[in-house]
């Protein structure tokens, strides 16, 4: 469990500080991040990884640092999801993270935030 922790981690690590590099590193080649709106635009946005790496590198998304608190981390074989809740001074987020073992590396491989405005 500590393994997929460090890589939930590295991954909010890498949004928070907008380090593209260390979101490579932990981001599986198939990686999307689903979300409900996108800003002031309504509907379901499905995210590739080099769509959120851009996101991130043109500061759009991340760049405030957050807290984070686990609700829940279950594995089963070589998926591991989280519920997790982040807190930024301006933003909260809801999301569940999935995280797959592969090559004896844990990723992130799917992002589902609800975000919501403080």
């Amino acid at each position: 469990m500590k393994e997929i922790r460090q890589a939930i981690e590295k991954f909010i690590k890498g949004g928070d500080t907008n380090d593209t590099t260390l979101l490579e590193q932990v981001l599986h080649q198939n990686y999307q991040n689903i979300q409900d709106g996108f800003f002031d635009q309504p509907g379901i946005f499905v995210i590739s990884k080099e769509e959120y790496i851009r996101l991130v590198r043109d500061k759009v998304f991340g760049g405030k640092p957050r807290t984070v608190i686990y609700h829940s981390l279950e594995q089963k074989n070589n998926i591991a999801h989280a519920k997790v809740s982040l807190e930024s001074p301006t933003l909260r987020f809801s999301s569940l993270i999935t995280c797959v073992l592969e090559h004896g590396k844990w990723l992130v491989i799917n992002n589902i935030p609800t975000i919501e405005q403080k």
